[in-house]
């Protein structure tokens, strides 16, 4: 891509004895995210779930060979843990997941099941890391299902007892866990503590009802109760999955269950792409996930599960880094052309994140910065005295195509204003 600006660096500012602390040479955030700079870096795990909960989305359906590719990718990526299937839907889930077992990903690689025996059997059978042992067991589910809280706890602690004597990784998960009277939840952790059964507890927000202050006296509450490991499953019914999950891993909830795309049950989970990137710079956290594999990763997962990803998605979005206000486009070009980092006018740099660099772009709200960069991209020379016309013409055009400008439409305008011999 043709440039009519320097490129803004990457490196520093022109004085590092004052730069902001929430200053890197990738990103600026803002430091009010940080009061105490002694703060231990937070790590985060992560947990993905888009082969399950993902699937879960209405209309989604990953064959056997697509969830291998997205089992990998996630490994390559560095996801830490990947929950392939439900060992109980299908026969084509069951050998999905022992086809990613048997790849020999860098990851561990998880199943959920129901708390009866034959889940649990064929989850070992799999050969997986970990099991998830669902827990039904608020009041709510005690009415449908026609049990009772001890009953239901029994059956979890005898299923996660079989996976625990053949090695795997048990966390309960305790669904919709936010709708817990406190004194059931508290009854529930007694038990689970007392089994010494599972490897921690997963507070499932089912049904998406926590914010993000909730989240936070729920996970405080759990760490005065146990000392079991806590993660956290959220559902984005509010739009809050992402605010929830760094909520939580600022609690004390190190593992967050995430999806590509915020795939899932309903409107979805925490998006993988977001969790992280957040994470990693809005509360400093260690992360294994490597954030220039999130967009190809995105790609991957929108064709399998035949989701476009929306052009302003954060994070993974493919016009995000295009400029079209004029008011913008000119702090960009004036800011470039002093050397100025670009993280000063983006949250991070779009590299960071596998991103193309910024690009300005012609329509409806466009200014003269803008117009003076597609003449320099396209090399097209126009007098000074006829840019201005240019300019309005542009503006008329997307007004009248509803959309940006291509490059043959801006120059099919500019020729009109050439000088003539």
């Amino acid at each position: 891509m043709v440039r009519c600006f320097p490129e803004p660096r990457r490196s520093s500012m022109r004085d590092p004895a004052n730069r902001p602390s929430s200053y890197t040479d990738t990103s600026f955030v803002s430091p009010w995210n940080f009061p105490d700079e002694d703060q231990t870096p937070r790590r985060l795990v992560v947990h993905d779930t888009t082969l399950r909960d993902g699937e879960q989305q209405a209309g989604v359906v990953f064959t056997p060979a697509e969830k291998l590719r997205i089992a990998t990718a996630l490994a390559s990526a560095g996801v830490n843990r990947i929950e392939a299937g439900m060992v109980a839907v299908s026969d084509d889930d069951r050998k999905a997941i022992l086809s990613i077992v048997e790849a020999g990903l860098d990851a561990e690689i998880w199943t959920i099941a129901r708390s009866v025996r034959s889940d649990i059997t064929m989850a070992i059978d799999a050969g997986v890391d970990g099991v998830g042992v669902i827990l039904l067991a608020n009041s709510q589910y005690r009415e449908i299902f026609r049990w009772t809280l001890d009953s239901a706890l029994d059956q979890s602690i005898e299923a996660a007892a079989l996976a625990r004597q053949s090695g795997l990784h048990t966390t309960l998960l305790l669904a919709d866990a936010p709708r817990y009277t406190e004194h059931d939840l508290r009854h529930v952790v007694e038990q689970i503590d007392g089994s010494g059964q599972f490897t921690a507890i997963s507070l499932m927000d089912t049904f998406g009802t926590l914010n993000p202050e909730g989240t936070r006296r729920l996970v405080q509450a759990m760490q005065e109760w146990t000392q079991l490991p806590l993660e956290l499953h959220a559902h984005n019914d509010f739009g809050l999955a992402t605010a929830n999950a760094v909520a939580a891993l600022g609690a004390g909830a190190p593992t967050i269950h995430t999806t590509v795309l915020g795939l899932g049950e309903r409107v979805g989970n925490a998006a993988l792409e977001e969790v992280v990137m957040a994470a990693t710079l809005l509360q400093r956290a260690n992360t294994t996930v490597r954030l220039d594999h999130l967009p190809a990763l995105a790609q991957l997962v929108s064709r399998a599960s035949g989701h476009p990803i929306a052009t302003n998605r954060p994070i993974v979005g493919t016009r995000i880094g295009e400029i079209e206000s004029g008011t913008v486009a000119t702090e960009f070009a004036r800011w470039s052309e002093r050397g100025g980092d670009l993280q000063w006018l983006f949250p991070y740099v779009p590299e960071l994140a596998g991103a193309e660099p910024p690009t300005l772009v012609l329509g409806k709200y466009s200014g003269m910065a803008n117009v003076d960069w597609a003449l320099e991209h396209t090399g097209i020379t126009v007098p000074a005295e006829h840019k201005a016309a240019l300019l309005a013409e542009v503006k008329a055009e997307g007004i009248r195509l509803h959309r940006t400008l291509t490059p043959a439409d801006f120059a099919s305008l500019a020729r009109k204003y050439l000088p003539t011999s």
